[in-house]
């Protein structure tokens, strides 16, 4: 019983004896043309081990120092191929195996990186003349038009773009710097067509691409739907520059059916609302939202669309849309009024005046002149005595008079 907890034991300790048993590579990192350190470029230990098993796991990486050294620590004891990125730098990438890890320090695995060719340069704003960080640069193959590299410009403005032999021009693009701050090709232009070709020979660094970056306009505006007269969130609104038809900026609209576009050159452009990216970039995806192409000022053809003149720094607003088709109108059954008949209208009945009345004469109604007529009393002596013994003497005869 001894010798199995004996045995337990032992074998519940010796995954934990071989995590310890770790070790470390260390080297540095130079220019193989200069013999100068690079500092900047990404170390990493890839194990082989997992590798023949069909496995991928990557340790922790490092960056190379000021220096050019690195120190891969803490590495469960193996063989490793170690690789060396230096990009966004202009070497070539290397790598370096089989590297055995012991328990210690395998030191000595140095790298000397190849160069590659290289556009460099500062961005600059031309308002004020500080760095503007986070341009993105790209290098486009000046014989094929296509994307060749891109890379983004650091907190001082500078930027390096790894490339290969060959003729290219350059775009300086301000979309995520946070500045308004319009789109330039080197050099100074505003178009593709006007921009300088930069040269690059095998190996070769070329220097003082730089941009200092004019005021941007601005286009702003609103989509929403015909029928309803509600927002449109997710369109995608595109300028075009008017005189190539090249589809130039694109955005999409918020939860408030609103949109901005910045970031132009001065210029003529146009706008299309829900565009099928299809009908400018045969090779892209057919993608729709439900609503056809519309341009500005409700224009169904590039030709037809109204064209909007930008200058420097200038906005645009109230570029708006309705898309979709509108709600019919209401039918509304006409009523006929009433035939008005016009009230009847009394004259007003005059009265007599006194001691005159009423009486029809001819067929008219008059007044005429009341007349008195006399009664004739029999024995109206006698009756007066007779009212006279009922009523005092005197006022008796008062009250039977006329």
């Amino acid at each position: 019983m001894l010798a199995a907890a004996a045995l337990v034991c032992l074998l519940a300790l010796m995954p934990a004896a071989a995590r310890a048993a770790t070790g470390s590579i260390s080297g540095t990192v130079t220019d193989a043309l200069t013999d100068e350190p690079v500092a900047g470029v990404e170390v990493c230990p890839y194990p082989l081990l997992f590798v023949e098993e069909g496995e991928e796991f990557w340790e922790e990486c490092v960056l190379t120092g000021s220096d050019g050294s690195y120190t891969l620590p803490e590495l469960p004891a193996g063989e490793y191929e170690v690789s060396f990125w230096p990009w966004p730098l202009p070497y070539g990438s290397e790598f370096v195996g089989p590297v055995t890890v012991g328990i210690g320090d395998t030191g000595g695995v140095d790298v000397a990186l190849t160069r590659r060719a290289a556009i460099q340069g500062t961005v600059t704003a031309a308002a004020d003349g500080l760095p503007v960080e986070e341009v993105e640069v790209c290098a486009y193959d000046e014989a094929t038009g296509e994307l060749a590299e891109c890379a983004w410009t650091g907190a001082d403005g500078t930027y390096s773009i790894p490339l290969y032999e060959g003729e290219f021009k350059v775009e300086f693009w301000p979309g995520s710097s946070g500045r308004t701050l319009a789109v330039q090709f080197y050099d100074h232009s505003d178009r593709w067509t006007d921009a300088d070709v930069v040269s690059l020979a095998e190996e070769e660094w070329v220097s003082g691409i730089d941009a200092d970056m004019a005021p941007g306009a601005t286009i702003s505006g609103n989509v929403s739907s015909l029928a309803t007269g509600q927002p449109l969130e997710e369109i995608r609104v595109c300028s075009i520059d008017a005189p190539t038809g090249q589809l130039w900026i694109c955005t999409w609209t918020n939860a408030a059916g609103n949109y901005s576009m910045r970031s132009h050159s001065q210029g003529e452009y146009k706008v299309v609302f829900s565009p099928e990216l299809r009908e400018f970039f045969p090779e892209a995806e057919s993608e729709s939202d439900g609503f056809p192409t519309r341009f500005w000022n409700n224009q169904t053809t590039l030709a037809a669309a109204n064209p909007i003149f930008l200058s420097t720094g200038g906005v645009a607003g109230g570029i708006n849309a309705g898309l979709g088709t509108p709600h019919p109108p209401a039918v509304v059954t006409p009523v006929t009024p009433p035939a008005f008949t016009p009230p009847v209208r009394k004259g007003k009945r005059k009265k007599c005046r006194r001691g005159y009345k009423k009486k029809v004469v001819r067929g008219k109604r008059r007044c005429v002149k009341k007349t008195r007529r006399h009664r004739r009393h029999r024995h109206g002596k006698q009756q007066r005595l007779q009212l006279g013994a009922e009523r005092p003497l005197l006022t008796a005869p008062r009250q039977l008079g006329r």
